[in-house]
């Protein structure tokens, strides 16, 4: 049981297969709670013996039903027995009574429903159940309704109803949306980052390098890390998270060997080469899934400086206070002009066939990108420039 609570406690750090198992566990203990509370109660419903007996007979092999799905894995199956369960249990209740208690099993059911999270389940289900409640409320709504009640009461009951289902609806609309994001989110980056593994890992591997470390799968904090965490998580699946130990040898292991190698090697069993392959796709030291979530994970908290509208600075002095070095800067781009203009398309396609370097260079204001010595620089030695072009081409 306390195993049991402390799932629940820590089902943000469960993969959804786990979660959807947990939310039978707890469907199944509220609606065997309900079925036995069901056996004295149901000798006030207004059906006879046999019918009585049959009927929690049949909820008896339903509810095994469910746990034998359970016990087996078949979640999604369970998921679905489970809401049909609840909506038998909700039928025999209203058909055996009419009165505000018998109308309370609607919003159970549809809390239920909504419990799993699942749009088609919810769709399906939670509509027959909201059409059932209008007929049921309709047809039986005198004995919902006190001495006191003013006209149309039974309407207010029906319009509850409704909103419920429609508020519930748009709810699980939004995190199905919600989640549809996130994964596409999740795509859009892995494929970012893939793209740029092999660069980041050669970068990392490279400053570790420089400063005398060793590769970060032997650094021991991050075997700590690595070890607590999968821990962690071991113990919200497995009854000892202690378990995972070998698995994480294993893992530091394979960095350090590579996976070709221990999947080639003859003298490795079985098994440790299923674990080992299985364990290939979280691996550090290659394009894995895993250092593309550790990526993005930083990524995500990794401070940028803030957005400046002058971060783009073709000042030629504030990239270099060196003249010689502002002068070559400068012949760079005059050349890298005159090519332009006498070979690149770009300027014949907007017909500036006749126009020269330093009719550009009389159309700017030259101050902007460079200083007064190179613009000096230019006007002294105009001819020269010319010279030198004229015998390039």
């Amino acid at each position: 049981m306390i195993r049991f609570f402390k799932k629940i406690l820590h089902s943000e750090f469960l993969p959804v297969s786990e979660v959807r198992k947990l939310k039978v566990h707890v469907v199944m203990a509220f609606l065997f709670i309900i079925t036995l509370v069901t056996i004295p109660f149901s000798f006030f419903l207004d059906y006879n013996l046999p019918i009585k007996i049959l009927s929690l007979v049949a909820f008896a092999l339903f509810y095994l039903f469910c746990f034998i799905l359970v016990k087996f894995n078949k979640i999604f199956t369970a998921i679905q027995v489970s809401i049909i369960y609840s909506i038998l249990l909700m039928v025999f209740y209203t058909r055996g009574i009419s009165s505000f208690y018998a109308y309370i099993f609607f919003y159970i059911t549809l809390t239920i429903i909504i419990f799993y999270q699942e749009i088609y389940s919810y769709f399906i289900y939670g509509t027959l159940t909201l059409v059932l409640g209008i007929l049921y409320t309709l047809s039986y709504g005198s004995g919902l309704l006190l001495v006191e009640d003013i006209t149309g009461s039974v309407y207010i009951y029906v319009a509850g109803l409704v909103i419920y289902y429609l508020v519930s609806f748009i709810q699980i609309l939004n995190n199905e949306k919600l989640y549809a994001d996130l994964n596409l989110e999740w795509v859009k980056m892995n494929n970012l980052n893939s793209n740029y593994q092999d660069e980041l890992l050669y970068y990392v591997e490279d400053m570790r390098a420089s400063m005398k470390k060793s590769p970060i799968y032997e650094d021991l904090e991050f075997q700590k890390a690595a070890f607590e965490l999968s821990e962690f998580i071991a113990e919200q699946i497995l009854k000892d998270g202690k378990q995972i130990a070998n698995l994480i040898d294993l893992y530091i292991y394979i960095h350090e060997k590579g996976l070709d190698s221990i999947l080639k090697n003859d003298e490795i069993s079985i098994a440790m080469k299923k674990n080992s392959n299985i364990l290939g796709k979280y691996l550090l030291n290659q394009n894995s899934d895993m250092f593309s979530m550790i990526v993005s994970f930083y990524l995500k908290f990794h401070t940028t400086k803030d957005y400046q509208t002058d971060r783009y600075n073709y000042d030629l002095n504030s990239i270099t206070t060196l003249i010689d070095e502002q002068f070559i800067a400068f012949c760079l781009i005059y050349l890298y002009l005159h090519d332009e203009i006498s070979e690149g398309s770009s300027w014949k396609d907007l017909k500036y066939e006749e126009i020269s370097v330093d009719d550009i260079f009389n159309k700017i204001d030259l101050t902007d990108f460079f200083s007064e010595p190179i613009i000096a620089f230019y006007q002294d030695n105009l001819d020269l420039l010319r010279k030198y072009n004229k015998k390039k081409g």
